[in-house]
């Protein structure tokens, strides 16, 4: 598929480009990203260029995995990302430490929502975080995911051994008028 860009009240998401590489590289030398994203850790420059010049354009031309560059408009640095995975089904992303805390990922997150609900043909989208990313399983719960539970992940670095939470967020749930369940881990 060719990239497609989404917009939101306040954000343009699209594919990241080369202009990209520095602020994927600057966002992933933060500890807390590296904590609970599955970056090589240390993360170089060079890790950046395969990501945003390599990966980005092989998974969005094959079907692999889309990935959306979240930005305050067209022709700036990206803040963070978020990714479908659609092989796998899952739906995960990351932003930069400066961006948290400001509803950034949770107007992103919504509107990949809406877009892979509307042009797929998917019933479900899987979420799954490492135990302890409260910022992940916050955005989660607010997009409309519901708790699935504890237990092995895997989308976790080699070698991690740490468990995982994880969510699930179908079709039916957006139309529907019950809240969602409450999430143990967010007390």
């Amino acid at each position: 598929m060719e990239p497609v860009a989404l917009t939101t009240p306040r954000f343009t998401l699209s594919a990241p480009r080369a202009a990209d590489v520095d602020a994927v590289y600057a966002a992933c030398q933060d500890a807390q990203l590296q904590r609970f994203v599955p970056v090589p850790v240390p993360y170089e420059r060079f890790h950046a260029e395969g990501f945003v010049l390599e990966l980005v354009p092989e998974w969005w031309r094959d079907d692999i995995e889309y990935v959306f560059g979240i930005r305050r408009a067209p022709d700036v640095p990206l803040m963070g990302v978020v990714a479908w995975q659609r092989a796998r089904g899952y739906i995960g992303y990351w932003l930069g430490a400066s961006h948290r805390g400001e509803g950034v990922m949770t107007e992103a997150v919504a509107a990949v929502i809406d877009w892979v609900f509307t042009h797929e043909d998917v019933d479900e989208l899987r979420w799954e975080a490492t135990a302890g990313n409260l910022g992940s399983a916050l955005v989660a719960q607010r997009t409309g995911f519901r708790w699935d539970g504890t237990g092995r992940i895997s989308n976790v670095r080699p070698g991690q051994e740490e468990g995982g939470w994880r969510a699930v967020l179908r079709r039916e749930h957006l139309s529907s008028v019950q809240p969602a369940a409450e999430w143990p881990v967010l007390g």
